[in-house]
């Protein structure tokens, strides 16, 4: 009898192994393919209007275009007409890693023959640019008048897109549609 009872715990206990194991494979195929369809989602890009398109490379400075009075006016204004473009913010006097970057930012350009408008980061403070980005040097894309992404000067996940050419370039291919 005890053999009997025995055997049938036994079974029991096979069966419900046997249905944990094929419920944790379930579970683990279902969240594998959560995962990996989240990696595969396609960023949104920013169609870069024509007008930046097929320049000379060089940058539109903001500060240049207006007198300091209406300067941030003349910029808010870009954002409430909801434009597409792409800003460089940079540091007023830049060396050592800055400056190798403005030149990689530089370098894209005048290869890719794009117009980016550029601030130096002590304008930028007075304007809406500054309720997201605290720091500089940074490229900012805006679709629609509205931040899409920027480059992270305080971010360990960005440091790469700021050391060399290449890394600038990858970011902006995966950000911005030219």
């Amino acid at each position: 009898m005890q053999k009997k009872d025995s055997r049938k715990s036994d079974k029991k206990l096979v069966l419900i192994s046997i249905i944990t194991l094929f419920a944790l494979a379930i579970f683990g195929l279902v969240f594998y393919k959560i995962l990996s369809k989240s990696e595969s989602v396609e960023r949104e890009k920013m169609v870069l209007a024509s007008e930046f398109k097929n320049t000379n490379g060089e940058q539109i400075k903001l500060s240049e275009k207006t007198t300091d009075d209406e300067f941030v006016e003349y910029f808010e204004n870009l954002v409430k007409e909801k434009k597409d473009f792409v800003l460089y913010v940079a540091l007023p006097f830049c060396s050592g890693e800055s400056a190798k970057f403005k030149e990689y930012v530089l370098d894209f350009q005048r290869k890719n023959h794009l117009s980016f408008y550029y601030l130096t980061s002590d304008y930028a403070r007075d304007t809406s640019v500054y309720e997201t980005v605290k720091y500089f040097p940074a490229v900012i894309i805006y679709k629609d008048g509205k931040i899409l992404n920027y480059l992270k000067y305080d971010s360990d996940e960005d440091v790469k897109y700021y050391k060399s050419y290449d890394g600038f370039a990858k970011w902006m291919r995966e950000n911005v549609e030219f």
